[in-house]
């Protein structure tokens, strides 16, 4: 509250005289607000400034930019929302779901170099593709990929995106690294939180540099400020403190990446991100404490407790026994064929707390549907819990995929796609990969460059009716194979021919392929192969020839 000038002479003089001022005028404050909300004959709709009705009169948020509105909690929101995650089963599962359904096993390269602008074959674009692929897996596969020799690319996957759904975003620092006989590649991921960005000795922020991003005038990022430690740590390296750090640029003096930003903008300017639970921290924070309620109160329901009640004030001998009589541990057990007597005077009453509450699933249920809403993830999904019907079942994972989707589609833009172009220019000009033209000519480098990120499927409630779908959709030409594969399987469709046709070629040399099914087409033999027609049955005695 606002002192007036009057109050602050009063506060300099009085100021017990000064509190009470303000307590009274903070009691007439909302008196005045309940009465014109509730006034007259209900609910008093009165316009007020700025339009909508008293009921809001006093909820005026400011209107602020995407860095004020962003960075001002920030710090808060990363805390909560991973201590929820460690802590709450809802919270965790969310998390979890997310980085199960999208990335999963991992998210595979598959090159897509664009022909038209190379001048190849498809024969030549498969080929090179291969070439690619294999390269990429030796590099990709292997734990040497990472700064810490920890992780290898598809786990670097599944850390950069629950690194930033937990704390709003993280960054990639892609260092060189010395090759080895067994790892002729130099280039190195290293993942870095996101309380590791921030201003030089924790400065507030201006106009150009805020969350630790200097940024130009005309709003282009020019750099970052990376701590040598996490600010939370309970170790620091000796001589450093916990807010110093170097500068680094997103891009080199070549133009090659030197680290990452990985977060899904939200607002246009908007410096950092926010982190994935924060429209639903509050509701999370408070179902949890009333579960951990629900949970106590049905564990001491389960306790058997008897009261004696007694006509005076103080506490009677219990069950008739005198004090030096009551156990040392002031418990009492009650034992079949038992008979105790009372005093004059008192009587027995049992607790009955009316545990387990009969209405806490449906309010659960109901607060959780409502998180799911701020999630992106249907109630069915989120909870692991499938007892509807099967269409309500499909239409909850079919929403769900839309959202993971579109998380893989950011995934692949933000870390896959500018790791794999990096990669590929160090393996061109060390000779492993040949991409004539590569640095000579941006559009070159492009048709190069191309590439589709495929993850695991969908899953399938009715695998019979979708196989049959997609099979359709592929005869029909409305659907290629490759594709198909993808979504239904999760696998390539060029990587796994070699091994359907050694398959099928060993099923037929042993005559064990699949009879057709009756009424199936067969294919005609071959002109060469044909047997002779037989020679038609001569007609019956007794019947003219037609």
């Amino acid at each position: 509250m606002k002192l007036s000038l009057i109050d602050r002479a009063v506060a300099a003089i009085d100021p017990v005289r000064a509190a009470a001022r303000m307590k009274a005028r903070a009691q007439l404050q909302v008196a005045q607000q309940t009465f014109s909300a509730f006034a007259g004959d209900g609910m008093d709709l009165e316009p007020v400034a700025g339009g909508g009705s008293s009921l809001l009169r006093w909820w005026r948020p400011g209107s602020r930019d995407a860095a004020g509105d962003a960075l001002y909690a920030l710090t808060m929101q990363r805390g909560q929302v991973r201590e929820l995650v460690r802590t709450n089963p809802i919270a965790g599962g969310a998390i979890g779901t997310n980085v199960d359904r999208v990335v999963g096993t991992g998210v595979a390269l598959v090159a897509q170099p664009e022909r038209s602008v190379l001048g190849w074959t498809a024969e030549q674009a498969l080929a090179w593709k291969s070439t690619v692929q294999m390269e990429f897996s030796l590099w990709a596969d292997s734990t040497a990929c990472d700064w810490e020799g920890e992780q290898n690319f598809y786990d670097k996957q599944a850390l950069t995106l629950r690194s930033a759904l937990e704390s709003g975003d993280c960054f990639t620092i892609l260092p060189d690294g010395t090759p080895t006989p067994s790892q002729p590649y130099s280039l190195r991921l290293q993942t870095i939180e996101a309380d590791r960005v921030g201003n030089p000795n924790n400065a507030s922020n201006t106009a150009t540099i805020a969350g630790g991003i200097d940024r130009s005038a005309a709003g282009g990022v020019k750099r970052y400020f990376v701590y040598d430690t996490h600010p939370g740590a309970i170790f620091t390296t000796e001589g450093k403190g916990r807010y110093t750090g170097t500068w680094m640029a997103g891009i080199g003096p070549s133009g090659r990446r030197r680290i990452l930003h990985h977060f899904r903008q939200l607002r246009p300017e908007q410096p950092r991100g926010i982190p994935y639970l924060a429209p639903v921290i509050a509701a999370l924070k408070q179902l949890g404490r009333y579960t951990e309620a629900e949970i106590q109160a049905a564990v001491v329901s389960a306790l058997f407790t008897v009261f004696v009640e007694t006509e005076n004030a103080s506490a009677a001998p219990v069950f008739g026994m005198q004090e030096s009589e009551v156990p040392a541990d002031d418990e009492l057990e009650m034992s079949p064929g038992t008979v105790l007597s009372l005093a004059k005077g008192e009587k027995v009453s049992f607790a009955d707390p009316s545990r387990p509450n009969t209405s806490f699933d449906p309010f659960v249920q109901a607060i959780i549907q409502q998180i799911g809403v701020g999630l992106g993830v249907p109630y069915e999904l989120l909870i692991k819990r499938f007892n509807a019907s099967y269409s309500a079942s499909k239409a909850a994972l079919l929403d769900a995929w839309m959202w993971f989707r579109s998380q893989r589609s950011w995934l692949a833009r933000s870390f896959c796609q500018p790791t794999y172009e990096t990669w590929l220019a160090e393996a061109v000009m060390i000779g492993r990969v040949s991409a004539p033209g590569f640095f000579a000519d941006p559009l070159m480098r492009w048709a190069y460059s191309r590439a589709s990120w495929h993850g695991d499927s969908m899953g399938s409630i009715n695998p019979k009716d979708e196989v049959a779908a997609y099979a359709a959709a592929v005869d029909a030409r409305l659907m290629t194979r490759e594709r198909a594969e993808w979504e239904m399987f999760g696998s390539d469709w060029y990587e796994t021919f070699a091994a359907k046709k050694t398959e099928n070629d060993m099923l037929a040399a042993a005559d064990l392929l699949p009879v057709p099914k009756a009424g199936a087409a067969v294919a005609a033999p071959a002109a060469d192969d044909a047997a002779p027609a037989p020679a038609p049955e001569p007609a019956p005695a007794g019947l003219a020839e037609v």
